[in-house]
């Protein structure tokens, strides 16, 4: 009879800890045309779960394997949703999913969001233009007074958004911003480098089309609606797991298999604008 009780116990342990393992999922976020941070192989939707080890079969990205890594090692299933940027910020807000990534800190975001303390990636904003224009970089002040594309709803930086004597034109797509540039319609393009460098080079522009120096950067986050009650501790686990696989080489080994279209070695400083 002990033994019976015993094997019972085992038994019952055994189904309390699958269970409360099949519990521990968190629902993220993201947009299918970000590379290298991520994106589809096909498609601009895709909704997955992804356990401990596991992969999507058809979204990469070094910004995906920062988040699903980190959650894995806290020992989450990542519920994985890919959607165009505009439908992924309403179901943030509405509540239909905890996380989005990667997202940069502005002032108007912070109003909303709650954001990671450990950041996804780092972004490096610089101004595209054509080779056969004779430009003389100083500053964003060499634009003053011309037209700048940019892409509508992306944050810049500070700097960028000081340059208020620069006429900035949004763009809903980056290929578009690209034709503009070409067609002469604006004076550059303003664009995140390693984003932007993929478009020119799917599109054979790398020859008509340059960037400028780098004029700023930052970095991106996870971040949370604050009408999540669970925003803390999600964010809160990211930050943990993050940590965790720096420590264990897990993150080296990620920036290693992303090394030929992406640098993340240079650590820019995180700015809240």
């Amino acid at each position: 009879m002990v033994l019976l009780l015993r094997a019972l116990t085992v038994v019952c342990l055994t189904v309390g800890f699958a269970c409360h393992a099949a519990l521990k999922t968190v629902s993220v976020i993201t947009l299918p045309d970000y590379a290298p941070f991520g994106f589809l192989d096909n498609g601009d939707t895709h909704v997955v779960r992804v356990a401990p080890g596991e992969d999507s079969p058809v979204f990469k990205g070094f910004a995906w394997d920062v988040v699903r890594e980190s959650f894995h090692e806290m020992g989450y299933t990542v519920e994985l949703w890919v959607v165009p940027w505009a439908r992924a910020l309403t179901y943030l807000d509405n509540g239909r999913v905890d996380l989005i990534f990667p997202v940069s800190i502005s002032e108007e975001r912070l109003k909303i969001y709650r954001y990671s303390k450990e950041y996804v990636n780092t972004v490096y904003y610089r101004i595209y233009v054509l080779k056969e224009q004779p430009i003389e970089w100083d500053s964003l002040a060499t634009f003053d007074g011309k037209t700048i594309a940019q892409m509508r709803g992306f944050n810049y930086g500070a700097k960028w958004a000081q340059a208020t004597d620069i006429k900035k034109y949004d763009v809903g797509e980056i290929f578009q911003g690209f034709e503009m540039l070409k067609s002469k319609r604006v004076h550059g393009f303003a664009g995140y480098e390693g984003v932007w460098d993929i478009v020119l080079q799917q599109h054979n522009l790398e020859n008509e089309i340059v960037k400028l120096p780098m004029f700023d950067s930052n970095k991106e986050f996870i971040a949370a609606s604050y009408g999540n009650p669970m925003a803390k501790k999600l964010l809160k686990q990211f930050d943990l797991g993050r940590q965790r696989i720096t420590e264990n080489g897990t993150m080296t080994r990620i920036k290693h298999k992303w090394s030929a279209v992406l640098s993340e070695q240079v650590e820019a400083p995180v700015q809240r604008n």
